[in-house]
């Protein structure tokens, strides 16, 4: 099955997250709000996600896909900018500032990535 297969299909997921929210947690089968007292159920899908980013670029690393790191890394791109947004919109007064955070990240990740790619 090639590629574009998966590409297609985690974008179409990506898509239905960012215009249907409350459609999206219905199709990934959580309740929209957690119970009274616990934490929302989707730190632990933010866990797994970046515990599979790490796992990734182990295994590039491992067999030498010095390429697949490079655009991995510019696709990963996206989730800094989109985590410091979700961090700005919904982080409310006190944590709003925490979306600088993900932008410094952002700004670093960038640097380094055009080290990979262009300087070296």
């Amino acid at each position: 099955m090639s590629g574009y297969f998966f590409g297609s299909a985690f974008t179409g997921i990506g898509i239905l997250s960012v215009l249907a929210p409350e459609k999206d947690y219905e199709v990934f089968g959580l309740p929209l709000e957690p119970p009274a007292g616990n934490v929302s159920p989707m730190i632990y899908a933010k866990g797994a996600r970046d515990l599979s980013y790490g796992l990734a670029y182990f295994f590039f690393q491992y067999k030498g896909m010095h390429d697949a790191i490079n655009v991995f890394s510019a696709a990963l791109l996206v989730t800094a900018l989109s985590d410091g947004l979700i961090v700005w919109r919904y982080g409310g007064n006190k944590l709003k500032s925490k979306a600088y955070g993900h932008w410094g990240g952002l700004v670093a990740f960038s640097a380094w990535l055009a080290w990979r790619v262009y300087g070296e």
